[in-house]
């Protein structure tokens, strides 16, 4: 979506239209041909739009030109330098930075400058900073905190408070944070939130603060760049790497700049490190480092002495780099909406960009989620061996502690040796991709390597004595009830005397399928180790297999929509699939107390039938004289009844209601059933899997 409305326009001062044609800038972009002049109306908005849309300049310009506006009215003399009038607050020190560094560039022949408020730096450096006083600060939440606390900032002149990345700001749990700043606002200040994707929390907090923002959305129908060719690889863990490593090479010659997306702080270093030791020039930068050294990353990065940036999702959000054109997502990730900012840091400013995201069978849980929220499939692609053969280097070894690589096999030796000639003495190791390359999904066995090529389940042991061989399958199995233990012998040597004495055995050992007897032992010393005060039951009944947890300390397993109980689901799964053969039809029910839980979704549900907790119908369970289609009807019956109440309480109230978290399938029942009502219409809220649905006038 592009524009041709110039600045010129909007009716700017004619010294920030000098600077903004300084900076190369005369058009503005739609996100801020939409804002900007609510924004000089002093209107309180919600704007929301694609990553890369030039939100930053959507609130900086209008704010440039409301204190060049305020100068002139102002009374000559008049001391409004010292105070702190426009406040920004942002989800991450990098973007707090970049921010900043737009502020400045406008400002910058204007008189106007901002200071940078973030943690990771000295905080008397930045007290002194506003000793001397400045009308606009960028700030991070918790760093603003401390200083209003320690009274080196006085925010009640402040006009306009601004959320930068609003929705990032309360997935980070900075919403205390920001309730406590706005306390300290005079309650007709100016909101101004800017976002990439929808949050409710946001909008609430909000009205707690007598705000009732415009809702200025762009680009709603689509949530991804237009002009990001996205794609995934269905490949193996032990695959990412050398796959990784022939895209970086293949591309060579276009000048690859890249940014690469892992989970953890130190799959990020150890990514780093690989590709370092191939000579790319690759770094990571990730929370565990300090402020300084983050930033001079950054700056690295963006004046290309380093073209590969391993990162977290802390470099996820708001970033605006210039130029990458590859995004390598190395895991997807957990939160649906990072798939979306992560690969919109390609692509920016109306240019190409390309994305492929790694999906091994560790990964694969997390696709349907992305499938939902950007409401379509990802374009697979097809490879052959060869696309994940290459000749890599040694997997490093990071030390978990300090994040930094350690070499096990050289520790002892002196420390002045030459890096330079280790470098070139360094051995590479080629990959080749395994005979059978199986689809990764979740927990179904695949051929990595050689040394994983043993099938797990089974265990092969020659002994002259049965109780021996026994307990040698107890130790491999790490059981202790025997009972569990199938055998065949496969094998029998010669008596030791020939005719008689004893005599050599080879056995085959796997496991029974018993559920309760193998899991319960397990799960026990997970709660144990865990230091969960919670109590377990298992129990197997068809093809069911059904586990709940009960205990002082069960709310822990539900927190962050429970996050804990889908990772002891997996491990559970993970723990069977090693020691026995799990059926298809193998149907996992995993539960709290009475709630029982959908893990991979995160929905709660009565276990007796009846009411979710969420308020929501239960509509997955099978009454004793019903099957799914009647379900189904009944489903369908009672979201439709909520949707017809909600339609009611419009038409009493003239004013919008907002219906409680739905799936997808119940939402698409509500949308279809009021979408051709003439009366009022339907809209999502929210992102991620369970969405609000508000109901309006049309």
């Amino acid at each position: 979506m592009e524009t041709t409305t110039s600045f010129n326009e909007f009716g700017l001062s004619a010294p920030l239209l000098d600077s903004l044609q300084q900076m190369g800038f005369e058009k503005a972009s739609p996100i801020q041909e939409m804002t900007l002049a609510h924004i000089l109306e002093g209107k309180d908005i919600f704007a929301q739009a694609e990553t890369g849309s030039g939100k930053t300049g959507s609130f900086a310009i209008p704010i440039v030109e409301q204190i060049l506006r305020a100068e002139d009215k102002s009374e000559e003399g008049a001391d409004t330098e010292k105070l702190v009038e426009y406040v920004t607050l942002s989800p991450t020190r990098e973007l707090a930075q970049q921010t900043h560094k737009v502020f400045d560039q406008i400002g910058k022949h204007l008189g106007i400058h901002a200071a940078c408020l973030i943690g990771g730096e000295s905080i008397d450096k930045q007290k002194s900073a506003l000793s001397k006083g400045t009308r606009v600060l960028v700030a991070t939440p918790g760093r603003l905190v401390d200083l209003i606390k320690q009274k080196a900032v006085k925010l009640d002149q402040v006009k306009a408070v601004v959320f930068d990345e609003a929705d990032r700001l309360f997935d980070m749990g900075f919403q205390k944070d920001i309730e406590f700043i706005l306390s300290k606002v005079n309650d007709d200040r100016q909101l101004i939130m800017v976002s990439a994707t929808s949050n409710m929390e946001v909008l609430k907090t909000a009205y707690k603060f007598k705000s009732h923002p415009m809702e200025l959305k762009l680009n709603e129908d689509s949530i991804l760049v237009d002009h990001i060719n996205h794609s995934l690889a269905m490949i193996t863990k032990q695959e990412k790497m050398p796959y990784l490593v022939n895209i970086l090479r293949e591309n060579r010659d276009e000048d690859i700049y890249a940014i690469i997306f892992c989970n953890t702080q130190m799959q990020t270093h150890l990514v780093a490190e690989w590709l370092r030791l191939m000579d790319f020039k690759a770094k990571p930068i990730s929370g565990r480092l300090p402020q300084n050294k983050r930033t001079r990353l950054m700056e690295e990065f963006r004046s290309k002495e380093v073209t590969i940036l391993v990162c977290t999702d802390v470099a996820a959000r708001g970033l605006d780099i210039k130029d990458v054109n590859l995004v390598i997502n190395y895991d997807l990730p957990q939160e649906a909406a990072n798939y979306v900012h992560r690969i919109g840091r390609t692509g920016r400013a109306g240019k190409s960009g390309r994305a492929i995201s790694f999906c091994a069978h560790e990964d694969c849980e997390y696709l349907d989620d992305i499938y939902a929220y950007i409401d379509s499939k990802i374009e697979k692609l097809d490879l052959s061996n060869e696309d994940v053969t290459a000749e890599i280097a040694p997997k490093p070894y990071i030390d978990g502690k300090t994040l930094k690589p350690v070499d096990r096999n050289r520790s002892s030796q002196k420390k002045d040796r030459n890096p330079k000639r280790e470098k070139k003495s360094m051995k590479t190791e080629k990959y080749d991709a395994p005979l059978e390359r199986a689809l990764p999904t979740p927990l179904k066995k695949f051929v990595a390597s050689e040394d994983e090529k043993r099938d797990r389940r089974f265990f092969v042991t020659t002994h002259e004595n049965e109780e021996d061989a026994n307990r040698a399958a107890l130790g491999y199995y790490m059981i202790t009830d025997e009972s569990l233990l199938k055998k065949e012998v496969i094998a029998k040597g010669r008596k030791r005397y020939f005719f008689f004495g004893p005599q050599k055995i080879t056995y085959k050992y796997s496991l029974d399928a018993h559920y309760k007897k193998l899991l319960l032992p397990f799960i026990i010393e997970i709660l144990t180790l865990s230091h969960l005060d919670v109590k377990v039951k298992v129990s197997f009944k068809g093809d069911s297999l059904d586990i709940s947890f009960n205990g002082p300390d069960e709310g822990l397993l539900l927190r962050n929509r429970g996050e804990m109980l889908q990772g002891l689901e997996q491990i559970m799964r993970l723990y069977l699939a090693n020691k026995i053969t799990l059926p298809s039809k193998l149907k996992w029910n995993v539960r709290v107390h009475g709630a029982k839980t959908d893990t991979r979704r995160g929905d709660k549900r009565n276990d007796k039938g009846g009411n979710r907790r969420d308020g929501r119908p239960n509509t997955r369970g099978r009454g004793r004289n019903g099957g799914p289609d009647r379900n189904n009807k009944e489903r369908e019956e009672k979201i439709i009844a909520l949707a017809e109440e909600a339609k009611e309480k419009v038409l009493n109230s003239k004013e919008p209601f907002t219906l409680k978290p739905l799936d997808p399938r119940d939402r698409r029942i509500v949308h279809q059933h009021l979408g051709e009502d003439s009366v009022v219409k339907t809209t999502s809220l929210g992102d991620g899997r369970l969405k609000k649905i508000e109901v309006s006038l049309r």
